[in-house]
């Protein structure tokens, strides 16, 4: 969850950048915010308005307030969803109406390869810019990127790829962050292992990994770990030990301490006192 912003400027809630369960699936529902999610890997069904779509890889969905959605895999798929939460900028939905349109139909789009790269690489500025808030600027930058996002959304259709920043597509490097999302739950050993196997140009990437986001890959994947763990302190009703288990922690004690190394509290405390 990212911090309020000015009430003009478009204001991520939250992203995610999740691999889902063959089979799987997530409940109609409705939220009070908009969300834009692209899905690549295996297809899926996605309910849109009410109303269940095919998705195939590179489809993309934005869904408004208040309608209903959801998706369902099928036995064989296992898609990656690339999602954000937000609440949207008045001023920037007049400009690009097809933001707003009353129409869910209007609001799906089938991307080419380029367009996927391109939002992928506009994706990444905004959750690497969300997880490190010491920056200066940080909430402008946060509103910047995912105003840069909305803008190449609308303009899809006119066969842009890149929206309008010049944004360098760079597959490898959203491989890796696909990787960092999907090993949050995992232990350190695990998440050598996958990136042994999955990226065997890792050495380099991590380099260029680093220049761009001033942190090496594994400090940021323990940024969204510690994002995972207030999730999981707030919205559910596990334990600290089992908290501790899911992550990827051999004891509670070691999750502890780094949960407190990086917020100043327990995770107890958190839990209790989440503003502090």
């Amino acid at each position: 969850m990212l911090a309020a912003m000015e009430p003009w400027l478009p204001q991520p809630l939250s992203w995610s950048c999740a691999l889902t369960a063959r089979g799987g699936g997530f409940d109609g529902h409705v939220h009070e915010h908009d969300e834009i999610c692209l899905v690549l890997g295996d297809g899926t069904v996605m309910r849109h308005a009410g109303v269940e779509r095919a998705a195939a890889p590179g489809t993309a969905f934005l869904f408004r307030r208040g309608e209903l959605h959801g998706h369902r895999n099928g036995p064989g798929q296992e898609p990656h969803l690339w999602l954000v939460h937000f609440r949207a900028d008045p001023a920037l939905e007049r400009a690009c109406p097809r933001l707003a349109d009353a129409d869910p139909a209007r609001r799906v789009w089938r991307l080419s390869a380029e367009q996927v790269a391109a939002w992928q690489a506009l994706f990444i500025r905004l959750m690497a810019e969300s997880l490190d808030p010491g920056r200066a600027g940080h909430q402008a930058a946060v509103s910047g990127w995912l105003r840069l996002l909305l803008v190449a959304a609308a303009r899809w259709d006119g066969g842009d790829a890149t929206g309008p920043a010049a944004v360098h597509a760079d597959p490898a490097m959203a491989a890796l962050w696909e990787l960092l999302n999907q090993h949050v739950e995992a232990t350190d050993a695990d998440f050598r292992a996958a990136l042994a196997r999955r990226l065997p140009g890792y050495d380099s990437l991590r380099h260029r990994f680093r220049r761009l986001y001033g942190m090496p890959p594994t400090a940021m994947r323990d940024q969204l770990r510690l994002e995972r763990a207030k999730y999981l302190l707030l919205d559910t009703g596990l334990g600290i030990a089992a908290i501790a288990e899911r992550l990827g922690y051999a004891r509670s004690a070691e999750f502890s301490r780094a949960f407190a190394r990086r917020t100043g509290r327990s995770p107890g405390e958190f839990r209790s006192r989440p503003g502090g």
